[in-house]
């Protein structure tokens, strides 16, 4: 399996559109890892081990007991102080459960983030990620440093464990932790390689359990994926909702509508799975009256208390029914100023909502990001609303719900619940865009004339996920080689396919392809309403010759899609290796954090097959303000805050962004084609050994 030299697994299409990195993206000769990036990459992997134990390695001893206090040593020292001023008035403790969607301990993390971040050098950041590693909440540290190795300079490119690994509380179920650790107390072999096999437990979705959720229960093989969790929670790492400013750059990438479009994209795939499983659309909710949804994660925090349960027909209490009025009233400002089509700044300047590109203007305002026009004004409706429908403060701050930590969010049908509430604000804002003109749809010249595609195939198998960070484990790096434990889940998968697209093109030159998936529709006119429920699975550049251009595309070579993660005791063993001299590390980004898992491309179909409909447009080469992969290096970065990911200049989801004018849409560089997605039963196996 190739190594990644980013981190961990992200992204589907456009789930950011443009912003991946393909497998197939040709790279010029292969990069190894020298000493001195093979040294810091085992110090990432060693501070991440057992997390909730103390260090076990004595070459961090000296570290432990105190931070960098030299003003030399920091690139902005006033933010450090801060971070001093502010631990010594009281961090939350080790062992405390922490959320990331409470605003005091969000304030702590991001201190703790740019303590990191302003290290003059890697020796100062190695002692404060060390001293931090021994002294601060275990939850915040992690935080922390995946921010810091993700959004410094002189950390792109180093590898972090799965956060699945890492932290697998928060990705499988309570049985799954006490068969692992109870295995370990009775049989002293388990976990090491001579046990062979016997070093897996298996784990359950919580719909194998006697739960359900008004149907719900049905996706849990999807909601409760640890890669599509694990996506969600890297992209939330490469854009935190508190961190902005033209210190980090996220501007540059479109940040505000890659929210919004992100989100539209999730909740979209989300649809065709729960089409997939002949559920009805999305539920809606109002917040005057009780939730009908209720969800029992079946996870446990590490000292075993459990996530917070919201019962069926949930009724906000009566103490928190300010925080109510607050989302009505965040809601109704966003709305008006919408509908009114500008918005004047202090300085008295005015944004004009009906220009395309204020779609940026409007991310950035619903999700109250740093970047945001006026966050007081428009409000934290993320924040209030995760808040309300975890039980309110008496309840998130003691023991959070899964609606309170990226990690686990996806898990909970109220999350597509919220945030297809929350997209309505951006299907209201591209209301009031003018449909796309026909000169705009139309690629002169250029005609697609036919899509064949291989048969599409889904299929459930076993996967071995490594949780040995579960397993209390006192010991050297040495025995680290020979420790692992696995978790055995059932997943679903699909057989790789390929398409082949005919164009006839009469000029010679640049085009891009996209290609969306969505559900099957009986009327072109339904396409109004369906077009928002369509998921971008492919896009590029491609070079047209004049005459017939057959092109021939791989799922594997799809622009969005990462394959699965190497384990972390793999890669810790493969990091070792090198250092002490034996085989390279090859620097590769073909598992990065920054893409959608391949395998859940495809919703599951159905043994007579399952329709759905691709379409394919070809349009001209709007080149990109900043060239796609200038000011970064795509074989082993994802180029967050570059702005240099992207390969045109369209908006997110063109031409679906806008209403559809049906008197000429339908121009020869479209194609709809419809398909059958079949499922077989036949289990296919994958395992670790």
């Amino acid at each position: 399996m190739r190594l990644t030299v980013v981190a961990i697994a992200l992204g589907l299409v456009a789930l950011a559109s443009g912003a991946y990195y393909p497998a197939s993206q040709p790279v010029t000769g292969v990069k190894y890892a020298d000493k001195d990036f093979l040294f810091k990459q085992k110090f990432f992997f060693e501070v991440l081990r057992n997390i909730h134990l103390p260090l076990q390695f004595e070459e961090y001893f000296p570290y432990t007991k105190s931070y960098v206090t030299d003003e030399s040593k920091y690139v902005n020292y006033q933010e450090v102080v801060e971070f001093f001023n502010y631990y010594k008035a009281g961090f939350l403790g080790k062992g405390e459960l922490f959320t990331i969607y409470s605003q005091e301990y969000m304030k702590q993390t991001y201190l703790l983030f740019t303590f990191f971040y302003n290290s003059v050098d890697f020796d100062t950041f190695y002692k404060n990620v060390v001293w931090a590693r021994e002294n601060v909440n275990e939850g915040m540290f992690i935080h922390a440093v995946t921010m810091a190795v993700f959004h410094h300079p002189q950390l792109k490119g180093f590898v972090l464990p799965a956060i699945y690994e890492i932290y697998p509380y928060y990705f499988f179920n309570t049985d799954v932790i006490h068969s692992v650790t109870f295995r370990k107390l009775y049989d002293q072999k388990f976990g090491f390689v001579s046990n062979g096999k016997y070093n897996v437990v298996y784990s359950n979705y919580t719909a194998t359990y006697p739960v359900e959720y008004y149907g719900e229960d049905k996706l849990s093989y999807f909601t409760e994926d640890i890669g599509l969790n694990a996506y969600y929670y890297y992209f939330m790492m490469d854009y935190p909702y508190f961190v902005g400013t033209d210190k980090f750059n996220l501007y540059k990438d479109r940040r505000g509508e890659l929210y919004l479009y992100m989100y539209q994209q999730l909740i979209a795939r989300y649809y065709l799975e729960r089409q997939a499983n002949f559920l009805g659309p999305i539920e809606e909710f109002d917040y005057d009256f009780p939730l009908k949804t209720g969800y029992w994660s079946k996870l446990s925090y590490y000292n075993g208390i459990p996530f917070f349960v919201r019962n069926d027909y949930y009724s906000v209490s009566k103490d928190f029914y300010y925080q109510v009025n607050l989302l009505k009233d965040y809601e109704l400002r966003i709305r008006q100023v919408i509908d009114k089509g500008y918005y004047y700044l202090e300085d008295g300047s005015k944004i004009d909502l009906r220009k395309p590109e204020s779609v940026e203007y409007v991310g950035n305002m619903i999700f109250a990001n740093p970047d945001s026009v006026d966050k007081d004004y428009f409000g934290y409706l993320e924040i209030v609303a995760r808040q309300l429908y975890s039980g309110g403060e008496k309840f998130f701050k003691y023991f959070p719900s899964a609606l309170m930590h990226f990690e686990t969010s996806m898990r909970d049908p109220f999350f597509y619940q919220l945030y297809n509430r929350f997209l309505t604000f951006y299907y209201q804002f591209k209301s009031y865009l003018q449909p796309y003109t026909y000169e705009e749809l139309y690629f002169k010249g250029v005609e697609i004339k036919s899509v064949v595609f291989d048969k599409l195939l889904t299929y459930f198998e076993y996967y071995d996920s490594d949780v040995s960070n579960v397993v209390p484990f006192k010991s050297s790096s040495d025995k680290f080689f020979d420790f692992s434990v696995f978790a055995r889940q059932k997943r679903i998968n699909h057989k790789p396919f390929s398409y082949t697209l005919d164009v006839f093109s009469e000029f010679a030159g640049k085009g891009v392809v996209r290609v969306y998936m969505g559900p099957k529709f009986y009327d072109f006119k339904q396409l109004q309403y369906l077009k928002k429920y369509f998921v971008e699975v492919d896009q590029y550049l491609y070079d047209f010759v004049t005459g017939k251009n057959t092109i021939v595309r791989n799922s594997r070579d799809f622009y969005y899609s990462v394959r699965d993660r190497t384990t972390y005791t793999e890669l810790y063993k493969k990091i070792m290796t090198a250092y002490n001299g034996g085989e390279k590390f090859i620097l590769d980004n073909s598992e990065a954090h920054c893409g959608f898992p391949d395998r859940l491309l495809l919703p599951k179909g159905l043994p007579s097959g399952y329709e759905m409909t691709f379409y394919f447009i070809v349009t001209p080469y709007y080149a990109p303000k900043v060239q796609q992969f200038s000011t970064y290096d795509y074989t082993y970065s994802c180029g967050v805050g570059s702005g240099s990911k992207y390969i045109d200049d369209l908006p997110f989801g063109y031409p679906f962004d806008r209403d559809i004018d049906f008197s000429y849409f339908y121009t020869k560089n479209m194609y709809f084609k419809d398909v059958l997605i079949y499922h077989t039963d036949e289990f296919k196996a994958n395992f670790s050994y």
